[in-house]
């Protein structure tokens, strides 16, 4: 996705206007924690409020980056020297402590560019004991020309230590509206399209987008024709429908259609009163479903198989009777 500046962000206007009253009074703050929902724009909003802090031009507090200068120009192409992104790495399960104590030499060391020295931790959940407890020695004595941007959406994991010594800034999710504004803009596609794509990724930007690159929105219409009538279909139907979305390409997506579907039988079962038992039924097949698909994503079970159990399972509590 593009760079943002604060200019260009859109949602979180409450956050940006506190943020900018911090940057002109000259008082940024040494360590931050940004929490909420995944994919909203935590980090973006880290690095947008990180490009104005080490603009050239803001000698006075401004609270806009000037977009010209070298240093503007290296935040966009993600190679200022005096900013660090510390992230899992790949094939990592978790962040190590090796990755907190580079961050911490780097915070320690003289700005090359800019006044400040400025490091995001993105996410912050994901660090290994070793790698909090490393942490949380850079929080109580951050060096002066230093600033810690800590980012998460899992806001109860992180020990109670490290959340105390932050100024923390929550985000809210976004509007619908937001959301696909945020990704018309990043990808050229059709509205139906972007639509489909913002209603399957449950909030989070980046998934949307992904969905959307890959046309999900004549595959979900697919989809839903197929789905809506599994109730009175034949058990082989049942099986080449299983066959044909535990496909590769389409495997990834499939879950998240029957996420969305099973959202959308539990609140029909609601308005529709149908009563505690429909939708007691219908929320035990979710638990279920959101167990083995899971697995799924992380186990090399057999995908067809998966599918196939599932809808099955759903099959029969539309009215099948096999």
């Amino acid at each position: 996705m593009p760079f943002q500046t604060f200019e260009t962000i859109i949602g979180h206007n409450s956050n940006i206007a506190g943020m900018r009253a911090a940057i002109k009074a000259g008082n940024p703050g040494h360590s931050h924690l940004f929490h909420g929902p995944k994919g909203v724009g935590k980090a973006t909003f880290a690095k947008a409020f990180a490009q104005i802090l080490l603009c050239k031009d803001n000698s006075d507090n401004s609270e806009k980056s000037c977009g010209r200068c070298t240093s503007c120009q290296n935040m966009v192409a993600g190679q200022h020297p005096d900013f660090i992104n510390v992230a899992m790495e790949e094939e990592k399960t978790r962040i190590s402590v090796d990755q907190i104590r580079d961050l911490s030499a780097f915070l320690s060391l003289t700005p090359m560019e800019s006044q400040w020295k400025i490091a995001l931790i993105d996410d912050a959940s994901q660090m290994n004991a070793q790698a909090a407890n490393a942490l949380l020695k850079t929080l109580e004595e951050p060096p002066d020309q230093s600033i810690l941007i800590i980012n998460t959406y899992r806001y109860g994991v992180l020990l109670p230590t490290i959340k105390s010594r932050c100024i923390k800034t929550r985000f809210s999710g976004l509007s619908q509206e937001e959301l696909i504004d945020i990704v018309t803009k990043v990808v050229d596609s059709s509205s139906e399209n972007i639509q489909q794509a913002v209603a399957l990724c449950g909030g989070d930007v980046a998934q949307g987008v992904l969905l959307c690159e890959s046309g999900v929105g004549e595959e979900r219409g697919v989809f839903l024709r197929e789905i809506e009538i599994i109730g009175g279909v034949d058990l082989s139907v049942v099986c080449t429908m299983a066959e044909y979305w535990s496909k590769p390409e389409r495997f990834a997506n499939t879950l998240l259609m029957l996420k969305a579907w099973f959202q959308e039988q539990i609140r029909g079962s609601v308005n529709s009163n149908k009563g505690p038992e429909s939708i007691r039924k219908w929320l035990s097949l979710v638990k279920w479903a959101d167990e083995i698909m899971g697995q799924a994503m992380v186990v090399n079970l057999n995908k067809r198989l998966v599918l196939e159990s599932l809808f099955i399972k759903v099959a029969r509590l539309c009215g099948a009777k096999f």
